[in-house]
């Protein structure tokens, strides 16, 4: 864990130092930002479809028009509604603000975030109760802004789902931007990977991502990798009706860059040690992870430890995983 912070304005990072590095950070960024915290509400009642929300898109478009100087990114937990603020972006001729859902956002930055929950009359409640305690959602969606996290959401369905549940990050967040940073964070331990812990501490993985990115260079263009991706963010829908479509992660994701700059999953990468095939949880859990690509029609390719520093080994998968996929 990094002790100092230099990045968010003092009153966007305080959130998620109380709330997930027990106070730990010492702020140093010092920002004078005006508004740094903003909420728009949007009315909600009149989606058609669920995890989506066309108010919001409309609303970011007015605020992108009405800052053409920001340095702007918009985080959505919803593939859905990605597809929909892009698609408004593209109507609008707004091409120079990136929209994505958080594997996207991973190590970036911008001066603004805009966070679309896209939470309508449509929002489930199983979808909240996934989104409520998202711990890497909440956190890289707030800690990408460095001067003004602004979050976009209909306050009456954020209210009707709430139902006073004392253990719910997102409503901890959604009161602490309506309030200005002054209503009460409760503390909350975690072992998060997203929230201070590398997700990729061995040398052997290290190694692994740095050869994948180079024989990806060579063999194919307009393809990047992403690590530890969560696996319902690369889905629409949960065809496979699994807790794990909820919980779990790809290793690796190759994704293909389209012209609109929209990112497709091309196929999903598991680098196996001695765990998974020793281990029967674990081993029940790939199961059940194939199964939720096999749903998806995505193809997952599983790599033993013992061969993640053969580049030859790693090439040739790549070029035969593409050979394939033609």
């Amino acid at each position: 864990l990094l002790s100092y912070h230099y990045r968010c304005n003092d009153k966007i990072i305080a959130f998620n130092n109380l709330k997930y590095y027990n106070n730990q950070l010492k702020i140093k960024s010092n920002r004078q930002d005006q508004h740094p915290l903003m909420l728009v509400d949007t009315n909600g009642d009149n989606q058609i479809s669920k995890n989506i929300s066309t108010e919001e898109a409309e609303a970011i478009v007015r605020y992108i028009k009405s800052h053409p100087d920001e340095d702007i990114g918009v985080i959505t937990p919803f593939v859905k509604q990605k597809q929909t603020i892009n698609e408004f972006f593209e109507e609008n001729g707004i091409e120079n603000v990136t929209c994505g859902t958080i594997h996207a956002f991973q190590g970036d930055e911008k001066d603004v975030i805009l966070f679309s929950t896209a939470i309508t009359k449509k929002t489930r409640e199983k979808t909240y109760d996934w989104l409520k305690n998202n711990k890497e959602l909440i956190n890289v969606a707030t800690t990408r802004a460095r001067k003004r996290l602004v979050m976009y959401g209909s306050k009456k369905h954020i209210h009707r789902l709430n139902k006073k549940d004392p253990n719910n990050d997102f409503y901890e967040l959604y009161q602490y931007i309506k309030k200005n940073g002054k209503s009460r964070v409760t503390p909350k331990t975690t072992s998060s990977r997203a929230l201070g812990v590398k997700p990729f501490s061995t040398a052997t993985e290290k190694a692994f991502m740095k050869s994948l990115n180079h024989a990806l260079n060579i063999t194919m263009d307009r393809h990047i990798v992403r690590k530890e991706v969560p696996i319902s963010s690369i889905f629409g829908e949960n065809i496979a009706k699994k807790q794990l479509f909820y919980s779990g992660r790809f290793d690796f994701v190759i994704f293909r860059v389209l012209k609109n700059k929209e990112e497709e999953p091309v196929f999903a990468i598991e680098l196996d040690g001695p765990e998974h095939s020793l281990d029967e949880k674990v081993k029940a859990r790939d199961k059940e992870k194939e199964a939720i690509a096999k749903k998806h029609h995505l193809r997952l390719i599983r790599v033993p430890n013992v061969y993640a520093r053969r580049y030859d080994y790693i090439k040739q998968i790549l070029m035969d995983a593409f050979v394939v996929r033609r």
